[in-house]
């Protein structure tokens, strides 16, 4: 039975509302049932926390926070982290301030710098009291999602309703573009299939679709694409799902010479792309000091405001009032003017770059560009990419649904795991440009992915096809069975590790590394406390071997290794037990993108006995052994 837009919209709405109450309702119980001690542990919270500077900044009052040794983790919190604030120690206080929400601004160790919401309590000096900081619930995302869900069910207009449906999938057909329409781009330096890409996004169809496998060039295909729009005139906004991924467009527009602006929070930002950012290009112009002497003459007042007085009588509760209103009368005033520079620097920027949540900012809303370009569309919740939607007429897509998808964490609410790219390539595989010369793998790291996700369509370009490093198989697989590496799971969050497992891949790390010490390394692991695990080991191997603190390596999760490359990867797969279990593996995905990351060696280990009892990792195995690439951790331990 053929889908409905409205029934799409409406199952992502109801899925949202359960993700979000499930995050809600998790973190409430913990906050509600958790000892402080586990808190910390987890954390969540921060006590006790001394005020060390209190002033007034854009949003409302800043708070700098200094939380003593042992009251908490350090760097516990994200910046842009929703938090609470609560008085401890004195109860007359507590019942009378209650507690105050805010957003940490900085975050350093066991140092903070948050925003109140609002002007802060009144009548107390913060300096006084001790305070806990506690994690609340961040609505933010969820809210800006709603807000594009309920524009795309209840918009009126017919041309609205006619890209909401081609781009959710369930249009009648796949409209073609005029050729009139065309644009000139260089496409110099371009292949065959990235120029054909290109072109098709050149020609203006209301939505393009671009597959870009690891290593196809898919950013340098979106980027000249993106510049030859901006040189016939037409207005861009690119997104994605991380500000990592939005940061990687900012730095390649940026180096083009175009006028990029980056909406998002500054701490966020990577320092390389900083100037580009918003809030740097205000405080660039001219009319930017009349901001600052503003906020200045504000500061002033609430200081008077907040001045003790021995003798307090009405007279002075009168000049107390009067001074707060000025200082709130001309906070917003310069609240306004910031917001007018705002929008004059986003007017004339070539190129506007946020996340997909960050689209919802305020000073966006009300802009309108010709393309939204959403890059790693592929890894975007269905809702976020309704966000860079509402503010353009025609949509880019742009991705791979054969790396991993978002994260969805509540049953229920699967349905979010299947992205808007995903639901049209499958629909519409004629109208999907499939990049297929890769330019960063050897072609044995390749092959077993390029068979199983992409029906062998890559190609390794010659000039990375045979590289590799001298007395290291390109790719090989090292099968535990048999050596006794047992998984282990933690009782505090039920994470799974296997610590020889662990000591042989680190083991092996150094032998890499002993014979090519200039290379980059990444290790990997699908758990994060086989990750914790690594880390450990690795800081160990550096005390015992100090030269190997000049090399590169980097250990992370799967997950968090997505977008990144190295010159060798080596993958612990962790698992290794006698039910079989294989857990998260059992996401093809996540092998793929593991492997993927390596350009001229990738090694991955683990038990055969417990992986095969999945089909793809029993393929993966079967794979090796039959291209001479299967080897066994005997080999090393006799």
């Amino acid at each position: 039975m053929k889908e409905d837009a409205l029934e799409v919209l409406t199952a992502w709405t109801k899925a949202l509302l359960v993700e979000r109450n499930e995050e809600r309702t998790r973190l409430q119980s913990l906050l509600e049932h958790a000892s402080l001690k586990q808190r910390r542990a987890e954390g969540l919270s921060w006590s006790p926390v001394a005020v060390t500077a209190a002033s007034y900044a854009f949003g409302g009052a800043m708070w700098s926070l200094e939380c003593g040794e042992g009251g908490g983790l350090p760097n516990a919190f994200r910046v842009g982290s929703a938090v609470l604030l609560s008085p401890v120690g004195d109860e007359e206080a507590s019942e009378a301030l209650g507690v105050w929400p805010a957003r940490v601004r900085k975050m350093r160790g066991l140092d903070m710098e948050v925003v109140l919401e609002g002007d802060g309590p009144e009548g107390v000096s913060p300096h006084h009291l001790k305070w806990t900081v506690d994690a609340r619930a961040d609505e933010r995302s969820y809210n800006a999602m709603a807000h594009a869900l309920s524009h795309w069910i209840n918009t009126d207009s017919e041309a609205d309703k006619a890209f909401r449906d081609l781009a959710l999938g369930v249009a009648e057909q796949w409209p073609e573009p005029h050729a009139e329409d065309a644009v000139a781009g260089d496409a110099s330096g371009l292949n065959a299939g990235q120029l054909q890409a290109a072109e098709d996004i050149w020609r203006r169809p209301q939505i393009s679709l671009l597959h870009g496998p690891p290593g196809t060039g898919k950013t340098s295909t979106l980027v000249t694409a993106v510049k030859a729009l901006i040189d016939a005139g037409d207005k861009v906004l690119t997104a994605g799902p991380s500000n990592m991924a939005v940061d990687v467009l900012v730095a390649r527009f940026h180096c083009l010479g175009l006028n990029v602006v980056r909406v998002g929070h500054p701490m966020r930002v990577q320092q390389d792309v900083l100037d580009t950012t918003l809030d740097a290009r205000v405080q660039q112009l001219p009319e930017y000091a009349r901001v600052v002497k503003t906020r200045r003459d504000a500061a002033q007042q609430q200081r008077d405001a907040d001045r003790h007085v021995r003798n307090f009588d009405a007279a002075q509760r009168e000049a107390r009032r009067q001074s707060r209103a000025e200082a709130r009368a001309l906070r917003k005033e310069a609240e306004e003017l910031e917001a007018y520079l705002a929008e004059k620097v986003i007017r004339e920027a070539d190129v506007v770059c946020a996340t997909l949540v960050g689209c919802d900012d305020r000073r966006l809303r009300g802009v309108k560009f010709d393309v939204a370009m959403v890059d790693e569309a592929a890894q975007a919740l269905p809702p976020a990419t309704l966000i860079p939607m509402r503010r353009a007429k025609r949509l880019v897509l742009s991705g791979d649904p054969c790396q991993l998808p978002p994260t969805v964490k509540s049953l229920g609410a699967e349905v979010l795991s299947n992205t808007m790219m995903e639901r049209l390539v499958e629909r519409h595989p004629g109208h999907t440009h499939l990049l297929q010369v890769q330019h960063r793998m050897n072609e044995s790291i390749m092959a077993f992915g390029n068979m199983k996700f992409y029906d062998g369509q890559l190609n390794a370009h010659p000039d990375v096809g045979g590289r590799t490093l001298d007395g290291i198989k390109p790719w090989v697989v090292v099968d535990s069975a048999g050596c006794g590496f047992e998984e282990v799971r933690s009782k505090e969050g039920g994470s799974v590790s296997n610590p020889d497992e662990a000591a042989f891949v680190l083991d092996r790390a150094v032998e890499w590394l002993t014979a090519h010490p200039d290379i980059s390394l990444g290790i990997v692991a699908p758990y994060a406390a086989q990750v914790e695990t690594l880390r450990e080991g690795w800081s160990d191997h550096l005390r015992a071997h100090p030269a190997l603190r000049q090399t590169a390596v980097t250990i992370h999760t799967v997950d968090g290794f997505q977008g990144q490359e190295r010159d060798a990867m080596i993958v612990s797969l962790t698992r290794s037990n006698d039910k079989g279990e294989v857990g998260f593996l059992s996401e093809s995905r996540r092998i793929h993108v593991a492997q993927t990351r390596a350009k001229m060696a990738c090694m991955l280990v683990g038990d055969s006995a417990t992986l095969s009892t999945d089909a793809f990792l029993a393929d993966l195995f079967d794979h090796a052994q039959k291209h001479d690439a299967y080897d066994s951790a005997w080999s090393w331990m006799v």
